[in-house]
């Protein structure tokens, strides 16, 4: 039984986002909740936006958006304590084994290195990417980039997951498996993803939004 979170929200109130004249999205209001919301739509209507904008790497160019009832910007240095983003597309610093770098994304997020080791450790294992850590990134596939970034994101256990497209390039028995580490996080977090198995996963989400013309409606 899911355990349940009392006061994890996040609310959109108008809000709308536009680069220069083209406007992406138009006065959306949604109250993010426990549990997994799917983000559906077609390709270039947002969905990737609105992810940003819940992961505070942008600002909306109108309305608020507030964490647990505290408005941003005042809140995002608290949001950003308990948050897992995995873009669809960021650069990696080639340089580094996937271990050191997961070790610098957690001590951002305040996580010792014991509990980081033990945490990465976990998730790489699930998801097939364990016997690679130690590599350097350069070596790395499309599909173990991917692993990575989502093994980053779930470091330190937190409150908001906002993931784009986490299953990409990943074949079905590795997906599967993200999915169900991410049914499990979604017991007692907010989970706000985009993916290609939308349809498998949407008898377990809380709700299904679709993205679509610069507005955000429920259809689940």
């Amino acid at each position: 039984m899911a355990i349940t979170n009392d006061g994890l929200t996040l609310d959109l109130r108008g809000v709308s986002k536009s680069y220069g004249r083209k406007s992406v999205l138009n006065d959306v209001s949604h109250t993010f909740t426990q549990g997994l919301t799917l983000l559906t739509g077609p390709s270039g209507a947002g969905k990737s936006t609105l992810l940003r904008l819940l992961a505070t790497v942008e600002r909306p160019s109108r309305g608020e958006i507030a964490w647990r009832g505290a408005r941003l910007p005042g809140a995002r240095a608290k949001l950003r304590r308990t948050l897992g983003y995995a873009p669809q597309a960021v650069e990696l610093p080639e340089d580094l084994t996937a271990r050191e770098f997961a070790m610098h994304i957690a001590s951002l997020k305040g996580l010792s290195s014991g509990a980081a080791d033990k945490q990465f450790g976990a998730i790489t294992d699930a998801i097939g990417l364990h016997a690679d850590i130690n590599y350097r990134i350069a070596s790395f596939s499309g599909g173990m980039r991917r692993r990575l970034i989502f093994a980053q994101a779930m470091l330190g256990a937190p409150q908001l997951l906002a993931l784009d497209e986490p299953t990409a390039e990943l074949d079905s028995e590795t997906a599967r498996k993200l999915g169900a580490l991410l049914l499990e996080r979604a017991r007692d977090s907010i989970v706000v993803m985009t993916t290609h198995l939308a349809d498998e996963l949407a008898p377990h989400a809380t709700a299904v939004l679709r993205v679509e013309a610069g507005s955000v409606v429920r259809t689940a």
